[in-house]
């Protein structure tokens, strides 16, 4: 039986999507981290599972500014479409790629965190595992597309486009 190989990739198109997903998240942040913007219109009933401020709140609506939600899943769903977006050349040797790039940016985020958990103390640490929901994503991306480009005639030389 031949090796059938399944690819969970979104199409080729969805990367440009990510992208634009991805520097709109940019923007948001900054707009609300570093600039500290809050738009009054932004804040809306939400139902929450689990809310704690200055009480805790399970299962009801309460009324929260979305800016910080929205700038998450303007990131993730844009690391998310980038990162699962199938390349131009797709064959045996991305997929190799591909999984030399999780391991690697596993291996590397991991190393990070447990350098935090060891240095970083406080609500310092809160930042970081904010930053921590998108820097898997962001590392893997990094790796890949440095040896996707360094890579990229080989792949179109010796690989099925």
């Amino acid at each position: 039986m031949k090796n059938m190989v399944i690819r969970f990739l979104l199409p080729h198109k969805i990367k440009f999507v990510g992208i634009v997903l991805f520097l709109l998240g940019l923007v948001a942040a900054y707009l609300r981290f570093y600039a500290g913007l809050k738009p009054p219109y932004l804040t809306v009933p939400v139902f929450a599972v689990y809310s704690s401020f200055l009480e805790t709140k399970t299962f009801q609506v309460i009324t929260n500014n979305v800016s910080e939600e929205i700038t998450a899943l303007l990131l993730l769903l844009g690391l998310f479409a980038i990162n699962f977006s199938k390349e131009v050349i797709e064959n045996e040797k991305v997929d190799s790629l591909r999984l030399f790039s999780f391991a690697s940016s596993v291996l590397l985020n991991t190393m990070i965190l447990i350098f935090c958990v060891l240095f970083i103390f406080g609500f310092a640490f809160v930042n970081v595992l904010m930053f921590n929901m998108f820097s898997q994503l962001m590392i893997y991306q990094i790796i890949f597309r440095i040896h996707y480009i360094k890579n990229k005639k080989k792949f179109l030389t010796d690989g099925i486009s």
